[in-house]
């Protein structure tokens, strides 16, 4: 009789942990596998049920089938072992989606912001802007002859620039700005709650300094870089078209409109995109 109670008694504690662990990845699985999680545990928790019967049986009459007892405790464990098989794959799964859900937000070499995601980004800044109607503006900024850096020195270097120079605006950039990366060597810049002025001076003073910083080195050679920036901004008092993808790609578009004109200007400047 012990020996069935012991029996029993393994296999109601496998199959509560089963249920137990089920519970947990129903509280904290995404909504998508929530439903069978709460499925799989309630079933569970009622299968509780086949393993308290018979200890109760076997205390009330002293009747027991030592079969049974003993079928018990690999069925349980069999269901502990599935279920637990069942949350390596689920956190394999998140942790896929989540490596695919940060693979498209960020640029795999510089690790800044993907096109898409700056975009999505300047979609937000408006609604925000729209709401407490202070402006802000968009820098966008190109690499002067970078095609010379690959063309010298090998596209590893050239990928070594493009890391450090956003190593370098990350560090001077305020904590509030957004940087992504739109294109080759080109870059832009969200500037929350910024005017004209305040713009141009944090373009300007980052692009002074960049002309002086060393952005890679090769056989102790340094490498230096300028960049041609282009800035626009948004006004919340101007724009009541409330299309907001559509306002995003205009005022990119105007933002690089801008830096082309700076570069046809002579290039290592900034140049504020006017409506005329």
């Amino acid at each position: 009789m012990y020996l069935a109670l012991c029996l029993y008694g393994i296999a109601l504690l496998l199959q509560a942990l089963a249920s137990l662990i089920s519970l947990m990845l129903f509280r904290h699985s995404a909504t998508i596998y929530r439903w069978a999680w709460l499925y799989l545990s309630i079933g569970l928790t009622l299968m509780l049920g086949r393993r308290i019967v018979p200890i109760l049986n076997v205390l009330e009459t002293s009747h027991f089938s030592l079969v049974d007892a003993s079928l018990s405790v690999p069925i349980s464990g069999f269901l502990l072992i599935g279920v637990l098989g069942l949350k390596k794959l689920l956190v394999r799964a998140d942790d896929a989606q989540l490596l695919m859900e940060n693979l498209a937000r960020h640029d795999p070499l510089t690790n800044c912001l993907s096109r898409t995601e700056i975009l999505y980004r300047i979609s937000e800044e408006i609604n925000r802007s729209l709401r407490n109607k202070h402006a802000f503006s968009l820098l966008e900024i190109d690499i002067d002859h970078f095609k010379f850096v690959n063309d010298r020195y090998g596209h590893l270097v050239g990928d070594v620039v493009l890391k450090n120079l956003v190593a370098f605006y990350q560090k001077g950039l305020r904590d509030i700005d957004i940087l992504g990366r739109v294109g080759g060597e080109e870059f832009l810049v969200i500037l929350p709650a910024t005017n004209e002025s305040d713009a141009l001076e944090i373009t300007e003073r980052l692009r002074k300094a960049l002309q002086d910083h060393v952005v890679a080195r090769v056989n102790h050679d340094p490498i230096k870089i300028t960049t041609s920036s282009g800035i626009s901004i948004f006004n919340p008092e101007q724009e009541l078209d409330l299309i907001h993808k559509d306002l995003a790609n205009k005022y990119f578009q105007q933002a690089d409109l801008a830096m082309y004109q700076a570069k046809q200007l002579g290039r290592n400047q900034s140049f504020i995109w006017k409506d005329y």
